[in-house]
């Protein structure tokens, strides 16, 4: 069953003694309202609740407020001044209650909370305002309104109970009524003994009975006042049974009008009535009588007077006769139509003056009875209203014209009149715009068009109506349904109130532009410009806009995060203020020029970071010119080039460095070369060749050679690693083996140096053999460099983890700061001592190391302290295979 604005949801939740008294009470509430039990649980709801909150009440109702599926139902200070209602039959008042409907949109009520017995169940009422709407803020009494409405009430009501009509609850009304005597828990018969003999008493037993209401019309009672007096009334009222769960009558809600004076009133006319012709001859106006078969019994002096008619002429229906012929069928169908149906009578027509001229007059009457109730005709009276005819065939013409502009204009034209929106005046336009017949007018706005509710369309007609602002819409979306399909439109609007001529509001005025098309190539433009500023901001280049003069409009987040500034900052300071002294004057000239002559920009510079540290950019700025060849804007970017700088250094010191490093040993080689020339030319004997430093002079020779090929070896692995081309040749072998062999190769060219080897751990390892050994010369050839001082290195093989072994080589140099421990695997880094060149080298035999290492999937740490010596070890898996 539909359901009527302000109607409880579902009544058959109350409790079994919860009354349809209560029911209709809570229904006259405007605001949403909601009734709990002492559980907390929904009993009922109106509409205006489950409206608001955009929920279904069969879905609701029964469950505990705490369980609904919204956002802040279980409010602990709601729960808590609830369940204070309760405990303390009171009330709370102006609590702010955040809810949140689904799509995330907040809205902030004020809920008012009232203690409310229902049939000895304790129940509280709770009732919510939107605080937004300041004008109509529940104030801290409004909420007793439940509880004292009841005495308010103009009517006589009460509640009687059980099969002998006992009073349960009875307002100060009735008890005027019956005359202040004690009613309240006796029964009908005891109370007000009188009413059952008047009949009343049979009739609540077959309200009883039947479950059917009664209603009485101005039926007489005569009620004591006292214990002599008495009163005699009419009374209209209604017997409404009130039924419990199980669907039987458990009592019957009584409301009583006294009529009484309407009644009496009603009386004394029809008996002055029988006067009224004996006045109305002297009354200024046409005026007449008909009997009940519609004849006309009297027509006083006025008729005879304006007419020319006679006494003869005029009885009967002769009046007629003076009626323009146009007009005669109709003033008579009109008046016959009235007198049988017996109900007023009015019609707007011509009839001759005694000139012959015919005049419109307004013919109107009504029905006339008897004391005892039985119908004697009609009484009436004729005024002349030709000028105001006149005038309004001239208003109606102009309003003619008036509809004809509107109905043909290519604007969507609509007025809506009343609270409930109905269609007056809808053109063509609008009527196509809608996709309905021209029968929509006379019908509410949002029954023609419901899916507009959804889409918030009646919020705004609401709030223009009651404030009388108007409101505009511009490219506004709307779905209308056409065809039985929802199809998408956008207008421009404006909803304006219309008012009568004392100012009130009486209706709106809707004139809307269809501009989907607009709409829709506006959406376009704005989400490809949001498209672009997406992009923008997910570039790492930062990215900037100005107009024609330099002026800029726009910077991507890419400077806001490298600045640390609002875009309004970069706008008014300019970040020009950012580029580091040494270029700013270049910049600033260079720009200039750019925007006086339109040529691309491009320069490199140093450009302020958040941290305060200047890094290099690369700043390029490209005009935009339009279709006329004007520049309309100039795209700037800035990419930061920091590491290629950086790289650009590194490459100009490994240059420097490799010279250094290969011009050194082939040098060495020259002189010694020479030096054996020159003393081989000043011998003249083979005998005196011996006495020549051949051997030392080779053994520099080989070492330095040696140290040649060494760097060009590491130069040639470098250059694999970083193409990816570094292959491995794999097989298994003995790792201990291997170090014994290495060590052995180095002992015979570093004599000096003590050299120790400890097996800890033996065992097999799959890996590059050669390449391992590249590992563990590098580790035994730094030990030896970096230890002038102290001749001892310790190599030591032992097992490590997870089925790893580890080889560590061990020293007592000049050790490594623990700041420098990840660096010293890093390109082209090195460490120096007191003087750099005291240690030779790329700087790259440790980032060897660890790549080869890392390819193996094995690791290598480092152990040192800076004086302390180092400990350099990597770690391999163990062959599987034997």
């Amino acid at each position: 069953m539909d359901k009527t604005d302000g109607e409880i949801s579902d009544a058959s939740t109350l409790s079994t003694g919860a009354s349809n008294f209560i029911i209709n009470l809570v229904n006259t509430l405007q605001e949403p309202v909601l009734v709990l039990d002492n559980n907390h649980g929904i009993l009922a709801g109106n509409l205006h609740f489950f409206t608001t909150f955009r929920m279904i009440g069969e879905e609701v109702v029964g469950k505990k407020l705490s369980a609904l599926n919204s956002s802040g139902w279980a409010n602990p200070e709601l729960q808590e001044n609830i369940l204070s209602a309760l405990s303390q039959n009171g009330n709370f008042s102006d609590f702010d209650f955040n809810y949140t409907f689904p799509g995330k949109e907040k809205q902030i009520f004020r809920v008012n909370g009232s203690y409310l017995p229902i049939k000895n169940q304790d129940c509280v009422l709770l009732s919510f305002k939107n605080k937004i709407d300041t004008n109509t803020m529940a104030g801290p009494g409004d909420f007793k309104y439940l509880e004292s409405i009841l005495e308010h009430a103009p009517a006589m009501i009460c509640i009687l109970r059980g099969p002998d009509f006992i009073f349960e609850i009875a307002n100060e009304n009735y008890y005027h009524l019956i005359g202040k005597r004690e009613i309240i828990g006796k029964p009908v018969r005891v109370a007000i003994p009188e009413a059952e003999e008047q009949g009343f008493i049979k009739l609540l037993e077959e309200v009883k009975r039947s479950g059917k209401p009664f209603k009485g019309m101005e039926l007489p009672i005569k009620l004591k006042i006292n214990e002599v007096g008495e009163r005699h009334s009419f009374l209209d009222f209604v017997y409404q049974p009130i039924f419990d769960l199980n669907g039987q009558v458990d009592g019957i809600f009584v409301h009583v009008i006294d009529v009484t004076e309407k009644v009496l009133v009603r009386k004394q006319i029809e008996e002055n009535e029988a006067k009224l012709r004996e006045i109305i001859d002297t009354v200024p106006a046409m005026i007449w009588i008909t009997n009940e078969l519609g004849e006309s019994i009297y027509l006083n002096k006025n008729w005879y007077d304006y007419t020319g008619q006679n006494l003869k002429e005029a009885e009967g229906f002769g009046w007629v006769d003076v009626v323009h012929p146009k007009d005669q069928r109709y003033a008579e169908e009109s008046f016959r139509k009235a007198d049988k149906e017996r109900s007023k009578f009015s019609a707007s027509f011509r009839i001759k003056n005694y000139k012959g001229e015919y005049r419109w007059v307004i013919d109107s009457g009504r029905p006339k009875f008897s004391p005892e109730g039985e119908y004697e005709g009609m009484i009436g009276t004729v005024v002349d209203i030709h000028e105001e005819k006149l005038k309004e065939q001239k208003l109606a013409n102009t309003q003619y014209q008036y509809s004809e502009l509107i109905h043909s204009s290519t604007s969507l034209i609509s007025t809506f009149k009343g609270e409930n929106f109905i269609i007056e005046i809808a053109n063509d336009a609008i009527i196509e715009a809608w996709g309905k017949g021209r029968d929509v007018i006379g019908k509410p706005l949002l029954e023609v068009l419901p899916e507009v509710v959804e889409q918030g369309l009646d919020k705004i007609l609401k709030d223009v109506y009651t404030t009388g602002k108007p409101y505009r819409g511009y490219e506004m979306p709307l779905y209308l349904e056409k065809d039985g399909k929802l199809e998408l439109f956008h207008f421009n609007f404006i909803y304006s109130p219309q008012k009568d001529v004392n100012g009130n509001i009486v209706g709106i005025v809707n004139v809307a532009t269809e501009v989907t098309t607009q709409a829709v190539l506006n959406k376009t433009i704005r989400e490809s410009e949001s498209h672009f500023r997406q992009m923008a901001d997910l570039m790492p280049t930062k990215v900037s806009n100005t107009n024609a003069a330099g002026e800029f409009i726009y910077f991507n987040q890419g400077w806001l995060d490298y600045t640390g500034l609002t875009v309004e900052q970069l706008k008014n300071e300019g970040w020009s203020k950012l580029i580091h002294e040494n270029e700013r004057k270049d910049f600033e000239a260079r720009w200039k020029r750019s925007l006086q002559t339109g040529e691309y920009f491009e320069m490199e510079l140093r450009c302020l970071n958040k941290s305060g540290n200047y890094k290099w950019h690369l700043s390029r700025a490209e005009p935009v010119k339009g279709e006329n060849g004007n520049i309309s804007m100039w795209i700037n970017t800035n990419t930061e080039i920091q590491k290629l700088k950086e790289e650009e250094k590194r490459k100009g010191d490994f240059l420097k460095m490799v010279s250094h490093e290969l011009k050194t040993p082939v040098t060495s080689i020259k002189g010694y070369v020479q030096l054996l020339l020159t003393m081989i030319s000043k011998e003249e004997s083979v005998a005196s060749l011996t006495s020549l430093p051949l051997k030392p002079s080779l053994e520099r020779i080989d070492h330095q050679i040696k140290r040649l090929t060494r760097l060009i070896s590491e130069m040639l692995d470098l250059s694999r690693i970083e193409e990816n081309k570094l292959e491995l040749q794999k097989q298994v072998f003995c790792i201990n083996k291997l170090v014994d062999e290495t060590v052995q190769d180095i002992r015979f060219t570093n004599t000096q140096h003590h050299i120790e080897v400890i097996h800890n751990f033996k065992c097999r390892i799959e890996a590059d053999k050669d390449r391992i050994g590249q590992v563990l010369i590098n580790f035994i050839t730094n030990a030896i460099k970096y230890s002038p001082d102290s001749k001892d290195i310790v190599v030591r093989i032992q097992k490590h983890t997870n089925n790893q072994v580890a080889v560590s080589v061990k020293d007592q140099g000049i050790g490594i700061d623990k700041k420098n421990h990840k660096n010293i695997f890093k390109r082209f880094y090195r460490i120096g001592g007191k003087k750099e060149e005291t240690y030779s080298g790329f700087g790259i035999g440790l980032y060897l190391a660890k790549e080869i290492v890392e390819r193996h999937s094995g690791s290598i740490t480092v152990k040192s302290k800076k004086g302390k010596g180092s400990e350099f070890c990597f770690i391999l898996n163990v062959a599987s295979k034997k």
